[in-house]
């Protein structure tokens, strides 16, 4: 016997008629050519016996809508969209900021999203150019300068803003 039942219907087996969010609905498994089925049964086509199919089993329940599908963004675009979002604003070189909006460069470096044009010093420090592979853009990113003591406290710090930012 085939135990792979179908997920919960949209519509009454009996009626046609979709289901309305909140509606009690009756369920139920009959046996079919290709083993169990499952029918779903708005409350007032249930309550009639004529309509009732021959059943295995049922059980009362609410038909609840889906939930919408949210797509997934994935990280390296959700890194693109803050970094760009983020150089838009003027930043402090040694901010806190500044070396979030850093790490995401790199992120998008390794992701192939970014290439490194040139690493020059400004006049507030050292700076990598990049340029946006797809779209040709260039960015100038400030490096700020990162201890190895630091490590801990910089991945507090990103932690702290990613989770500001929704990230």
């Amino acid at each position: 016997m085939d135990w792979s039942i179908r997920p919960r219907g949209e519509t009454c087996a009996g009626s046609g008629r979709k289901f309305a969010d909140g509606e009690v609905v009756y369920t139920v498994l009959v046996a079919g050519d290709g083993g169990m089925e499952r029918k779903d049964y708005a409350e007032a086509v249930w309550a009639r016996e004529e309509s009732r199919p021959t059943y295995f089993c049922f059980w009362k329940g609410r038909f609840q809508l889906a939930p919408p599908k949210v797509e997934k963004e994935p990280p390296a675009a959700r890194a693109e969209a803050e970094l760009r979002r983020r150089l838009a604003q003027p930043v402090q070189p040694q901010s806190p900021e500044a070396r979030v909006i850093f790490l995401f460069a790199l992120l998008l470096e390794r992701r192939k999203v970014l290439v490194v044009r040139e690493r020059t010093k400004g006049p507030e420090g050292r700076v990598t150019v990049y340029e946006h592979k797809s779209t040709g853009e260039v960015i100038l990113v400030p490096e700020p300068e990162v201890k190895l003591s630091e490590v801990d406290q910089l991945r507090a710090e990103v932690e702290a803003l990613a989770a500001t930012w929704g990230a």
